[in-house]
């Protein structure tokens, strides 16, 4: 891995990602939180994935990242923002979705989830060491634009 987060330094490649926050149908007040098998395991998350613009669309980038992970279809989706970071070493640009699910107990995680958790979205404001930026980003803008 160290050599990949080299070449990001050098050559700071563009890369393209979906996220959604996930809102539980019978709760608005919750969300889905998922912990990814690879990278940093430690931290909550929400689910997305990359992709490449040239090839297909960040809302049907999103609509089968959930579909992959979680083995269910997202409903509702509305874009929130693009979020840029440079974190990694690279140019990162994920654009960040809300949606609903319709039957939470459908879900079905695949290998690269480790773990989920419906969590309410006013605590994630003040957790930091365990979620992921991203993840209170998208959360904070649902709460603060009423999306």
């Amino acid at each position: 891995m160290p050599v990949v987060k080299l070449y990001w330094r050098i050559f700071k490649p563009q890369s393209y990602g979906v996220k959604v926050v996930i809102v539980h149908p019978h709760d608005q007040n919750k969300v889905l939180l998922v912990r990814h098998s690879y990278g940093n395991t430690t931290l909550w998350n929400i689910p997305g994935g990359g992709f490449n613009p040239k090839k297909e669309t960040a809302y049907s980038a999103i609509l089968r990242e959930v579909q992959e992970e979680l083995g269910i279809d997202v409903f509702n989706l509305r874009e929130l923002e693009e979020y840029h970071t440079g974190g990694e070493g690279k140019k990162d640009t994920v654009t960040l979705f809300s949606g609903i699910i319709k039957n939470p107990e459908n879900i079905k995680i695949n290998p690269e989830i480790s773990a989920l958790a419906w969590v309410e979205m006013s605590i994630l404001r003040d957790r930091g060491d365990d979620v992921a930026r991203v993840a209170r980003r998208a959360v904070e803008k649902i709460l603060t634009s009423n999306v």
